[in-house]
């Protein structure tokens, strides 16, 4: 297995990670005529009413990067094959932009996985690298996998059952589902540690303190669904 030992170089020790606007009204000359099945006043979603339910929300607030890797069903699973070692041992952060991945364009096809990165045992190392140009992508993303030692990765499927990963799904919030801001054992407030900041019991965003409606339209706040 020196594909690994060559590819990248550099090794992270893995640390536990714990931790309104407003509408103007328009004026008619004559009264509209009420449409069928038209939701009744009290029952219209109000953009303010988000804000003040996401700052009221009960919770909790998970401080972790987001990751993702890429899943097909119909790879089959192959040390040997760059397709499948792709999708069953590498990942990525959710940010990075596919260019920089420098993955054959059918990739952006396959399914997206996202996860979160739990507690890892002390025999397995989170290993990263730098991709290289290829498939006419510039590369430069920073590509990530775990390994037991330089020669024996640890692919995601285990490192699921190692608890090591755990699984997410991105909630847009909507009328419907409000609900969920009340749910904690269900779903949680996601934050990236390296761009918000938690002091004095104030969120800082680029330095100035930020209230966690103005963080979630920034989509710097996201509302995760976890894997049970």
């Amino acid at each position: 297995m020196n594909l690994f030992k060559k590819l990248f170089g550099k090794e992270k020790d893995l640390k536990t990670i714990k931790e309104e606007p407003s509408f103007e009204t328009t004026q008619f000359t004559e009264e509209p005529q009420p449409e069928e099945n038209a939701p009744s006043e009290e029952n219209q979603f109000e953009p303010n009413k988000i804000d003040w339910l996401i700052n009221d929300s009960i919770l909790t607030f998970m401080p972790r990067e987001l990751y993702m890797h890429y899943s097909d069903s119909e790879t089959e699973k192959d040390f040997q094959n760059p397709s499948w070692q792709n999708q069953g041992i590498y990942f990525w952060r959710e940010k990075e932009a596919f260019e920089n991945k420098s993955l054959p364009e059918f990739f952006q096809t396959m399914n997206q996985r996202l996860f979160v990165i739990n507690e890892a045992p002390e025999y397995i190392n989170l290993v990263s690298g730098k991709a290289m140009p290829w498939f006419g992508m510039p590369g430069g993303g920073e590509k990530f996998f775990f390994r037991y030692d330089e020669s024996t990765p640890v692919t995601l499927e285990e490192a699921h059952k190692l608890n090591i990963i755990k699984y997410v799904e991105v909630i847009e919030l909507n009328f419907d589902n409000l609900s969920v801001l009340n749910d904690r054992d269900n779903y949680c407030f996601l934050i990236d540690p390296n761009e918000v900041k938690f002091e004095d019991q104030l969120f800082y965003f680029e330095g100035e303190k930020i209230s966690l409606a103005e963080l979630y339209q920034k989509k710097k706040l996201l509302v995760l669904l976890l894997e049970q």
